[in-house]
């Protein structure tokens, strides 16, 4: 579709990004502003508009079949209706997200190697999609929220931000490394809950419809479902949200079984290595995987809190019998504010370790693919963001992954990047 057409289509009533909506509302995070006045005026109303585009420039500079640049994008429209304010119900609100992407992917096109991308914006073809269209209920005085109709399999669960660039760091990773686990901004039928239990503890529950047609560019703007439903995904996760020394943090652990359909990564239907008799491989009917997240505020400047140092770590254990990644180590930091005299700029900083499937790598190697087995890869992403106003920030970006794929004889994967967000 074309974007002038996509940007018809949000006027009407679309969508944005998961993060800047009306709980901080200033006209000032937008590059078109309040619009003579009149988007303050429907935010006073309960209608909030946000057009957000976002460009990821990636180049290749060491290891892969080629020395070469890509670009891909992704244009987003979103609307949230407040229907307390609108129609006097209580705690409800509606929202409608539409996203168009398009590009190339550097590790695909430089061959990298890399067991994920280079480019997180890059993904599920170059289409408009339906992200977002559902009803939102805070009920027990807002204990409880409730999200029912079409959601992606990410947002509810594992809430790690997008500000990094290699996919390895940003978002929903359990759904980047489990079959049937459709991440943004591909959205299938679903349901949310969030309850919080005491005041610094919440669960988080979710139920997602598994339909693999969703992923088809054909299905971009399906608003109801099509055939091919093959189970379900759902997650259980508990937060910890406390104020350690003053300082908050967010500590969770997730649960998650999926019914889909899914091929073992090693065994045929006879119970034999796929690798030596080429035959058709053993069916599962259930996968099954956790996670760990911390993240934790240790530092804040005294004459401005808003600078500061907050450090992570994430852990995400896969299903091996299905998974070609089994398990994903995250740590690394973010600093707030460096400079004094740039307060609202941001160092990123990223170490990952991803643990290749013993059963998938003795696979490689007992079906000819390749004569070495692939063990742990190892990314590593450093940033600056740079906030030249509230509505525009630029993150230029280094990434190194050492043993790419797993392969500790491969040449180190170099790439230099940009990534760019604008909010209108």
């Amino acid at each position: 579709m074309p974007r002038t057409t996509l940007l018809g289509l949000s006027l009407l009533g679309a969508c944005a990004l998961p993060c800047a909506h009306a709980q901080s509302y200033s006209p000032d995070q937008f590059l078109l502003g309040d619009w003579s006045g009149e988007r303050t005026r429907l935010h006073e109303q309960g209608v909030d508009f946000q057009f957000t585009y976002v460009n990821e420039l990636a180049y290749n500079t060491q290891g892969g079949d080629s020395h070469k640049g890509t670009y891909s994008d992704q244009l987003m429209a979103d609307a949230r209706f407040d229907l307390q304010r609108l129609f006097g119900w209580q705690g409800a609100a509606f929202r409608i997200t539409f996203s168009n992407r398009n590009g190339q992917s550097l590790t695909q096109e430089a061959n990298t190697g890399t067991l994920l991308a280079a480019q997180e914006i890059y993904g599920y073809g170059s289409v408009t999609r339906l992200v977002q269209l559902y009803y939102q209920q805070a009920l027990l005085d807002e204990r409880l929220l409730l999200k029912v109709g079409r959601l992606p399999m990410s947002g509810e669960v594992f809430p790690f931000s997008c500000t990094f660039q290699n996919l390895t760091f940003c978002g929903t990773v359990p759904g980047y490394i489990t079959p049937n686990w459709f991440t943004w901004p591909v959205s299938q039928w679903g349901a949310a809950l969030q309850a919080q239990l005491a005041d610094d503890w919440w669960l988080n529950t979710a139920i997602y419809q598994v339909n693999p047609r969703f992923t088809e560019n054909s299905q971009g703007l399906n608003f109801g479902s099509p055939s091919g439903t093959t189970g379900h995904l759902a997650v259980g996760e508990l937060a910890w949200k406390p104020l350690l020394a003053g300082l908050p943090g967010s500590y969770r652990v997730g649960v998650w079984r999926n019914t889909g359909d899914f091929d073992d990564i090693y065994q045929d239907v006879d119970g034999q290595p796929i690798g030596l008799t080429g035959n058709a491989p053993e069916h599962h009917d259930q996968a099954h995987g956790w996670y760990a997240m911390a993240q934790q505020r240790v530092y804040s400047a005294a004459a401005d809190p808003a600078r500061g140092l907050t450090l992570f770590a994430n852990f995400i254990q896969s299903d091996r019998d299905v998974s070609a990644i089994e398990r994903v180590w995250h740590l690394g930091a973010f600093i707030s504010g460096p400079f004094a005299a740039r307060p609202q700029d941001e160092i990123g900083v990223a170490l990952g370790r991803l643990e290749v499937n013993p059963r998938s790598a003795r696979r490689a190697q007992q079906s000819g693919t390749t004569d070495q087995r692939a063990d742990v890869e190892y990314p590593l992403e450093v940033y600056y963001g740079v906030r030249l106003t509230p509505a525009l920030t630029v993150r230029p970006n280094v990434q190194y992954t050492r043993n790419p794929g797993g392969f500790d004889h491969d040449r180190s994967v170099v790439v230099w990047g940009l990534k760019t967000e604008v909010s209108f």
